[in-house]
């Protein structure tokens, strides 16, 4: 299970490691892909043309969540 500040540090090292060009503001991360934004007690998933995606953080698996924000083509984990 996860928690806010840890989604945020564990999600940041994935995307560094998986070599996914990123920015960090405040609480919201965006890639080319999406975006996620950090709430109190869930996270939003951000993609453009879809609706936005409410997640309890002790919902979130963070392989799924690299998915969404890797540009498309792409599947390392």
């Amino acid at each position: 299970m996860y928690d806010k500040r840890m989604l945020k540090l564990l999600l940041c090292e994935r995307l560094t490691l998986a070599q996914v060009p990123f920015s960090r503001h405040g609480n919201q991360i965006r890639t080319a892909r999406a975006a996620v934004e950090f709430q109190e007690h869930s996270l939003v998933l951000l993609k453009t043309g879809k609706a936005e995606r409410h997640l309890p953080y002790h919902k979130v698996r963070l392989s799924q969540l690299l998915l969404n924000l890797q540009p498309q083509g792409e599947f390392s984990a």
